[in-house]
């Protein structure tokens, strides 16, 4: 971990001196994984905060990056997100059994918030997935 915290820092760095405006500094995180994916991704969201102007976001997400360089590992990343997969397949359970109630009671009304209810939340589960990939 202590490599890729100076290998960030390095880039930065190289970009500080070669003159890049944050904007132009956002990179790529496809490529990467776990706790580097996420830093990534938070030096992005800082960079366009800086291009905006919005000085608020930028500390709040400098305070973010701070807290995840300091407590993120890998594991821990990959447990949390793990977990969340699980929340959001009980979700998904939990609606597919409200939808089945509704069609038992035959309300469209109550059958469509339902339905609606059930896309959302199977949804949420694939983007967790996706997460989980990451």
């Amino acid at each position: 971990m202590p490599a890729l915290i100076k290998s960030l820092t390095a880039a930065a760095a190289v970009c500080a001196l070669a003159g890049f405006a944050p904007a132009q500094a956002a990179t790529d995180c496809s490529a990467q994984r776990g706790c580097a994916a996420k830093f990534c991704e938070i030096e992005n969201d800082i960079a366009a905060a800086q291009a905006q102007n919005n000085t608020r976001r930028e500390a709040g997400l400098r305070k973010a990056l701070a807290e995840a360089r300091a407590h993120c590992t890998d594991g821990r990343l990959q447990s949390q997100r793990e977990a969340d997969v699980r929340e959001k397949q009980t979700k998904v359970s939990e609606r597919e059994q409200e939808l089945k109630e509704a069609r038992a009671k035959g309300k469209q009304d109550k059958i469509d918030k339902a339905q609606r209810k059930l896309e959302e939340a199977q949804s949420e589960y694939n983007a967790a997935l996706v997460e989980l990939n990451r």
